[in-house]
């Protein structure tokens, strides 16, 4: 069983819940599981918050010595690695299984530190490409005609495909030992495979900014301080739950699950003959402190979170 429990002791990440116990339908699920972490959320947001406050800093001075945005933003991708320790305790809520905020959060960043900063450097570069098409072409659109207008729609649609990508990335680096190759041909199908989902949640989120952007005119001084304590209490940690709770379910279902499942070296008929229950096998892959990894990978080598890839 596993530690969804204020006071339970620790237990390591796993594949989750029994299988043969009851489910509840997700939406109450979803408000147990929060309304039960809720306090935990909270620290685990001003975890977070403080390299996003240096990193803030940072940028801050930056942007007084340069003008350009994509220069004075590049503090934040040294925010990446971070990521890791936010969406590991997180994605254990999501399983309901225990997680202590602290040293789980350190261990996550100083096992995928690496793979995190590579993936940063590859999302700042490709949003910033992507973000100048988009406003390139919308503005030859409304004078160069029609083709600018469908390389504009073009550029959306990557640009959606791009977040929905992003869903799912550092969900699978913190739970799978792939290599980063391996991990964006996955994100690209969920992107395709999951579209309700990841269409629920940007439409979810871009509600929430606009509904920000759209009181800020209003009631400027009322929504600084509101954004202050949302910025401060609620916003990572709380979006990333949410994140990891629409999603996790269809990436253990088309990927834990199946690798999991007791592999087939023999026939059947090979089996009965020789007298072994063919869902006796093992299965080809394991959890192993909190990633699933190739079982044989695991015996070979003891040292295989070298970030090696």
């Amino acid at each position: 069983m596993s530690g969804f429990s204020l006071f339970g002791g620790y237990q390591k990440p796993g594949p989750g819940i029994s299988k043969n116990a009851p489910q509840k339908p997700p939406l109450q699920r979803f408000f147990d599981i929060l309304l039960g972490k809720f306090f935990e959320l909270i620290k685990l947001n001003l975890l977070f918050v403080v390299p996003f406050a240096v990193l803030g800093f940072i940028s801050y001075l930056l942007g007084l010595l340069v003008g350009q945005s994509f220069l004075w933003s590049l503090p934040f991708i040294l925010l990446s690695p971070f990521l890791a320790g936010l969406t590991l305790v997180t994605r254990n809520y999501v399983r309901e299984e225990h997680a202590f905020i602290l040293s789980d959060f350190k261990d996550a960043v100083l096992l995928n530190w690496k793979q995190f900063s590579i993936h940063g450097v590859i999302s700042y570069i490709l949003l910033s490409l992507i973000l100048y098409c988009i406003r390139f072409y919308y503005t030859l659109a409304a004078s160069q005609g029609t083709i600018f207008m469908v390389l504009f729609g073009i550029s959306i649609a990557v640009f959606l495909i791009f977040i929905f990508m992003q869903y799912y990335i550092p969900l699978m680096m913190i739970t799978f030992h792939l290599n980063l190759k391996q991990i964006y041909k996955n994100a690209f199908i969920f992107a395709i495979v999951g579209l309700w989902r990841n269409i629920l949640l940007t439409a979810l989120f871009g509600a929430i900014a606009f509904l920000n952007y759209f009181a800020y005119y209003m009631y400027p001084v009322l929504i600084l301080l509101l954004n202050g304590i949302l910025l401060l209490f609620f916003t990572f940690s709380f979006s990333s739950f949410i994140i990891n709770f629409t999603v996790y379910p269809l990436v253990e279902k088309l990927m834990i699950h199946p690798a999991l499942e007791p592999t087939h070296t023999e026939t059947i008929e090979n089996a009965q003959t020789a007298g072994i229950e063919e869902n006796n096998t093992e299965s080809e892959y394991v959890f192993y402190q909190g990633k699933l990894v190739k079982r044989s990978t695991l015996e070979n080598n003891d040292s295989i979170f070298r970030d090696s890839e």
